[in-house]
């Protein structure tokens, strides 16, 4: 990406005797391969009767382990159920500490799902709740919007072009990102992680010079 060459240029790369290409991202690779797959492999969308939803994700220990955190995460995802299904693949340690401190959930819980599935969910969402971080790249390469409970992302390209608001885990500030991302209408055709291709270009690359 352009911020990993910038990151690179300041690391004093431009003195060695090496080559940076911009290759994009082996992620974005993967998900437009097997998207072709996902729905002949994925009955998920009907099994759940799923329409217009919310593909919501938590899992990170800043998150878990702090129940203020949790508690707060899990209250603005109920308010947001209130008028559109949120659905949450949950992890079995988050699960565990739900049920141990007898956490209010109204929204969907299902079990982890399978990549396919996940295809079809993010394909399917209208919105993307997640403290993942491979799940906000995965959310713009699907064209959607993600809110991301955390206080910082490693993909800042996603902040700085508008498709990732962050929200930490506090109830307000995830509100007013759900509002302001659910409707709003955005460029995804910005080349951020290449075009389905970096393999190629890294496989090239590595080639020329063996």
């Amino acid at each position: 990406t352009d911020t990993a060459i910038e990151n690179l240029m300041k690391e004093g790369y431009a003195n060695f005797d090496s080559k940076i290409v911009k290759n994009g991202d082996v992620m974005l690779d993967a998900a437009v391969f097997y998207s072709a797959y996902s729905k002949e492999k994925s009955t998920i969308i009907n099994d759940l009767k799923l329409q217009k939803f919310a593909l919501a994700s938590i899992h990170r220990a800043e998150n878990t382990d702090d129940l203020g955190n949790l508690n707060s995460i899990i209250e603005a995802l109920n308010t947001i159920n209130r008028n559109c299904q949120v659905v949450v693949p949950l992890h079995p340690r988050t699960k565990n500490i739900i049920e141990k401190n007898n956490l209010k959930v109204e929204f969907k819980i299902i079990d982890p799902v399978g990549y396919f599935d996940m295809l079809e969910l993010l394909k399917n969402c209208s919105i993307v709740l997640t403290d993942s971080g491979g799940l906000q790249k995965e959310a713009f390469i699907f064209k959607k919007h993600c809110v991301t409970m955390r206080e910082q992302t490693e993909w800042l390209e996603l902040v700085d072009n508008g498709f990732n608001l962050l929200a930490g885990s506090d109830k307000d500030r995830i509100l007013s990102a759900f509002e302001k991302l659910i409707n709003k209408s955005s460029d995804f055709t910005i080349d951020l992680y290449g075009k389905g291709n970096s393999s190629k270009i890294i496989s090239e690359c590595l080639l020329s010079y063996s």
